[in-house]
């Protein structure tokens, strides 16, 4: 039986609904649950964490990208296992590692799930999750509503792209990955540590958090509306030599822009150009299913 930190996003789509639930389906389970909804409301997740370190066994996440990122300080110094409940807009990590977006499939796992180590990206010292971004991600993510975004979630990150895209002008950028440089003119700039990004797409269709590589995805689209075409490539991350794109795959990528731009960092707006991206190897230890269905799940 495992003493349980359960800190779920109470600005999730779902999580302010659910932490009841949880906490009763934990205690069913034989499990202790050492904090309250109220500790969440008055407290940061990173001092939770510290604050229990001694006493918890296992930290149980509920929201999206943004919500572990949130929490990566505090998991990387108590160096804690994390579950994942999956209750944020996009959940690309839980999409790439087959954790269940049902509240208690994902909460079973804490009893039948097995740890496993994945990677961290890391830019400008930052941690991260998922995926980096700047271009058309980082507007979007700066101006979709928020009432929006919780009531119709991916829909409103798609609302607010098809808004804004008309809009937009190509950016200057040099990417350098692993030491060899690009010039190029792009739309959007994708960073991915794991294979999911954005609403579910893929970045590349063999693309892993246990890789300890970085893949890198620049949109080189003429006009702004030629990025439709590159819509099947984009869900299935399987692109053509004749697409419009620039794909990196290395452990370092150095992006710069001739113009300072904000860069979105799973999913939030939190540092700019230019960017210094490396990968730091197993560093998080999450609880995924037992079931090796995938090539992810499998490594």
């Amino acid at each position: 039986m495992k003493k349980v930190l359960l800190l779920l996003n109470p600005s999730s789509r779902s999580g302010a609904h659910f932490f009841d639930d949880a906490r009763n389906f934990l205690k069913e389970k034989g499990h202790t649950v050492l904090n309250t909804q109220e500790d969440i409301q008055n407290s940061t997740m990173v001092e939770l964490i510290l604050k229990y370190r001694a006493n918890c066994d296992i930290v149980v996440i509920g929201g999206g990208d943004g919500t572990v990122n949130v929490c990566l300080p505090g998991l990387l110094e108590t160096k804690l296992p994390m579950a994942l409940i999956p209750l944020g807009t996009a959940n690309n990590m839980a999409r790439t590692l087959e954790i269940p977006t049902d509240l208690k499939s994902a909460l079973e796992l804490v009893d039948t799930g097995r740890q496993k180590k994945v990677d961290l990206g890391v830019v400008n010292g930052i941690h991260f999750v998922n995926v980096v971004g700047l271009g058309l991600s980082t507007d979007v993510n700066r101006k979709v509503p928020h009432d929006l975004k919780k009531k119709i979630g991916v829909f409103a990150f798609i609302w607010t792209a098809f808004r804004l895209s008309y809009r937009m002008t190509p950016f200057r950028t040099t990417i350098t990955c692993d030491g060899e440089s690009k010039r190029s003119l792009s739309w959007q700039i994708s960073i991915c540590n794991g294979k999911h990004y954005g609403s579910g797409l893929v970045i590349e269709e063999d693309a892993s958090l246990t890789d300890s590589l970085l893949n890198c995805l620049s949109t080189e689209v003429k006009r702004w509306w030629h990025g439709f075409f590159l819509i099947p490539a984009i869900l299935t991350g399987r692109y053509k030599p004749e697409d419009d794109v620039s794909l990196f795959l290395g452990r370092s990528i150095k992006i710069e822009t001739r113009k300072t731009m904000k860069v979105d960092i799973d999913g939030d707006v939190k540092t700019k150009t230019p960017l210094e991206l490396s990968v730091l190897p197993r560093a998080l230890e999450v609880i995924v299913p037992q079931k090796k269905i995938s090539k992810e799940a499998k490594a």
